[in-house]
């Protein structure tokens, strides 16, 4: 069964906006999600040489669309997901080639997933394939905290002052966000999150995605952050390959960035 495409209200836009973060409920079929989990758990089995999931740190790999192109790509070119970030960010918003595949073994401390307070938005989208609630690992946010007063004194909290610790979940403002597989979880990469609690092995994956860079200070962030990020894995995480076989829609999500030199 096919889910139908999601349409964007604007209280969800402005929940993004203000908040951070936005869930989307049921776009893709517990069938597809399992499918898509079992395709992950195949590939990170192959990453390790087909040793067995030792169940006793994280495992993840990135990029995961290239690991497994034929399950992954269609994935990247779904309607029901361009919906979302195209109704988040915009028509013309841009697929950024970063993606992951993740075990999750107890909990993930407090962070952010790249930028900082000065930096443009970027958005993830994040599909769990098991059901996942508070203490059980499912996305614990700071509501907010991507606004630049509140992310810096978040940031002079948990490093500086020390007046709170990245690894505990007590922090004023913890909202849980659980997720039955089936829902997109979306939030802005400059949002601090973390996860409690869960099973040893828990399964997701992740797409990322910016908007249209409008200035070129913009431009410049954007291609400077994505290069680190390419020298960080040894390797570029937009491939020929996902241009060689674009479609016009995917086309677009990637034609500025490789234009970039990306």
């Amino acid at each position: 069964m096919i889910q139908h495409i999601p349409d964007i209200t604007d209280a969800q836009r402005r929940h993004y906006v203000m908040f951070g973060y936005v869930v989307f409920k049921q776009v893709f079929t517990a069938a597809e999600v399992e499918s898509w989990g079992q395709a992950m758990e195949r590939a990170l089995n192959r990453q390790r040489g087909g040793a067995v999931f030792s169940g006793t740190q994280n495992e993840r790999l990135t990029p995961l669309i290239e690991a497994d192109p034929d399950t992954f790509i269609p994935v990247l070119d779904d309607e029901r997901l361009l919906a979302i970030v195209d109704g988040l960010l915009g028509d013309d918003s841009l697929y950024t080639g970063s993606n992951d595949g993740n075990l999750y073994v107890g909990n993930t401390v407090w962070h952010i997933d790249g930028g900082g307070w000065h930096s443009p938005p970027l958005l993830k989208t994040t599909v769990y394939c098991e059901p996942v609630s508070d203490g059980k690992g499912c996305l614990s946010v700071l509501p907010g905290s991507h606004h630049a007063e509140y992310f810096r004194c978040l940031h002079e909290a948990f490093y500086e002052h020390r007046t709170l610790s990245l690894y505990e979940s007590d922090v004023a403002g913890r909202t849980a966000v659980p997720s039955q597989p089936g829902d997109v979880v979306c939030f802005d990469h400059r949002l601090w999150h973390s996860s409690w609690g869960g099973h040893v092995g828990r399964r997701q994956f992740a797409f990322s995605w910016a908007a249209f860079p409008r200035q070129s200070w913009d431009e410049t962030w954007l291609h400077g952050y994505l290069a680190r990020i390419n020298r960080r894995h040894g390797k570029r995480m937009l491939s020929d390959r996902l241009l060689e076989t674009a479609g016009p829609r995917r086309r677009q999500k990637l034609a500025k960035l490789y234009d970039m030199g990306l």
